[in-house]
């Protein structure tokens, strides 16, 4: 027996229950898509968030495509007003192209897809109207009687979930701006430290994302970079700012950060994780760091990416004892102590993300009616 052969309670039950063991609000919309296109029968269905005034995709399911067919583009509302009517009244409507008095902009897109119908579902978030839900038919195809009910309800409940996962990241953002206010207690004793240290947390998820990490582990991640330096609220600004060479009293001075770092946040229970990462930011893959000599994979991932990071961040920085580099020679510098003072594949991970950015593209593409 197929999903759309179960009886409708059933179909409902089912879905329900596998949208409630997603983890991530991407792997739960994607699941949505899949729940619904199954449920109905459908050809495909995409999920878009309402920014603004643009509509722009965020998840589909087709299960004759890669990928959703207009996932490159947005969609202005005024160009479609029975979409912009489905959204403020947070009433669903069905759209079939053979009707007689179809709207302009749904019969547009139903003819640049093939598609003989098209339910949309306004998808709502805490009490505010968060996107659209779009579920297609080809040819023949029809919705049953029950069908906008069911994809209604199990939209609701996908609304319900999004909104926990809200809850959640509010709590992390909490979190997050606390451990950005400790880091930032170094601006007063450091003029650089502030925005580096932003610059530093930013390349850093960029390249983690680059190895897999995710989730868990990347939130981890994320918190050890902004807390990385905390340890230099203990060092003097006679040494922090001196403009010539440490001598080597006050090198013994500066390489105890780490461990004073990791000794701060100890006391801090979500950040049992991040001590580790904190305390070896200063290691070497060659075994030449400090505070515990660690080497090659025995130091962890986390520390190695930050530490290349934080490298190549302060090395395009001007410093009180020396100017910025370019960023030409900030990567030549990485290259050519990767093996020795950094790991290989963690440099080339942030050359492979310093490419990318290089190459974004700010501009919103509109798909627009004829």
């Amino acid at each position: 027996m197929t999903t759309k052969d179960m009886p409708p309670i059933a179909q409902l039950a089912a879905a329900t229950e596998r949208l409630n063991q997603q983890t991530s609000p991407a792997a739960l919309m994607k699941a949505t898509c899949l729940e619904l296109t199954d449920i109905v029968g459908a050809a495909g269905c995409t999920l878009s968030r309402l920014q603004g005034e643009i509509l722009i995709e965020v998840s589909s399911c087709w299960p004759e495509q890669d990928h959703g067919p207009f996932a490159d583009y947005s969609y202005l509302l005024s160009d479609y007003p029975l979409t912009q009517l489905v959204l403020e009244t947070r009433e669903p409507r069905v759209v079939v192209i053979d009707d007689d008095a179809v709207d302009r902009g749904e019969a547009f897109v139903l003819r640049e897809l093939n598609m003989s119908t098209v339910l949309l579902l306004p998808l709502v978030v805490q009490r505010r109207t968060w996107g659209l839900i779009e579920i297609y038919h080809a040819g023949s195809a029809r919705f049953r009687e029950e069908d906008p009910q069911l994809a209604g309800l199990l939209a609701s409940h996908l609304g319900g979930l999004l909104a926990q996962f809200e809850h959640a990241a509010a709590v992390e953002r909490l979190y997050r701006e606390t451990f950005a206010s400790l880091a930032n207690t170094l601006e007063a004793k450091d003029a650089y430290t502030g925005e580096h240290t932003q610059e530093v947390v930013a390349l850093t998820i960029d390249v983690a994302t680059r190895f897999g990490l995710e989730g868990t582990q990347l939130r981890t991640l994320e918190w050890a970079a902004l807390l990385h330096d905390l340890g230099k609220v203990r060092i003097p600004e006679s040494i922090l700012n001196k403009p010539g060479p440490l001598t080597p009293d006050e090198w013994e001075v500066v390489r105890q950060h780490p461990e004073v770092g990791a000794r701060i946040i100890a006391p801090i229970a979500p950040l049992r994780n991040v001590i580790p990462i904190v305390r070896a930011t200063h290691e070497r893959w060659d075994g030449a760091g400090y505070p515990d000599g660690l080497a090659g994979e025995e130091i962890p991932l986390g520390a190695r990416i930050v530490s290349v990071c934080d490298a190549f961040r302060a090395m395009t920085e001007d410093r009180p004892y020396r100017r910025a580099l370019g960023t030409e020679e900030a990567l030549r510098e990485l290259r050519e102590n990767a093996g020795s003072q950094f790991d290989p594949e963690c440099v080339e991970a942030l050359m492979s993300v310093l490419t990318e950015r290089e190459r974004e593209e700010e501009s919103v593409l509109l798909h627009r009616p004829s």
